[in-house]
């Protein structure tokens, strides 16, 4: 069954490669919904990066990228927001983080986007419930994940086949482990980065007189 899935899958990876220019486009639509429908963005990159190599794959997705976070950033703050100010509201803890994204709004979403700590379309909707400006987010989200576009556009362009991309079983070198070596590093200090505003804005919080 699982067989079946993947040769039909580069089968319309074949077509979709043979429509040259249309394919782009088409290829971009699946990425913008698949993305935004819980896809894993690294998957789809990686499969933009074998059928396009690192460097088109990587222009290819870097805007698509950007518009899939667009859409769901949009969701969030507009049909998805009650739910999501609800949890937040639930939880001190997550309010403290709303208030963090709202003082180093850029700064903790471009190390959450470099590291991918959070996976990609849980980390939209949520941003979009937050208090962080959208020119903020945009920016963020598209320097912050060029790098990992690359990477993973480089690994599909690695692969001999495209059940190598779903299984994970992309061939690595001493440049990619480097890179996820930098990448773990990266979420450590973006880990450090929330933890540092959150722990500020519930210290003012705090420091607040009570209106009761």
């Amino acid at each position: 069954m699982i067989d079946l899935a993947v040769h039909n899958i580069a089968q319309w990876l074949e077509i979709i490669r043979s429509l040259n220019v249309v394919g782009i486009a088409l290829y971009a639509a699946i990425f913008v919904v698949g993305t935004v429908a819980f896809v894993p963005a690294s998957m789809l990159t990686a499969l933009a990066g074998f059928l396009y190599g690192p460097m088109w794959g990587t222009l290819l997705i870097s805007p698509a990228g950007l518009l899939a976070a667009a859409v769901a950033f949009a969701l969030g703050r507009s049909l998805l927001r009650p739910w999501v100010k609800r949890r937040l509201a639930n939880s001190p803890t997550s309010a403290a983080v709303d208030h963090a994204i709202e003082s180093g709004g850029f700064r903790i979403v471009f190390l959450l986007r470099l590291a991918s700590i959070v996976p990609f379309a849980p980390l939209s909707y949520g941003l979009g419930a937050s208090r962080i400006a959208r020119r903020d987010f945009l920016l963020a989200t598209w320097i912050g994940l060029l790098p990992g576009t690359f990477l993973y556009a480089y690994l599909g362009s690695l692969a001999a086949d495209v059940a190598q991309i779903i299984s994970g079983e992309v061939t690595t070198n001493r440049s990619t482990q480097m890179m996820t070596w930098t990448g773990l590093v990266v979420a450590l200090i973006a880990l450090l980065t929330v933890a540092r505003y959150a722990r500020k804005a519930i210290n003012q919080a705090l420091l607040q007189p009570s209106s009761n």
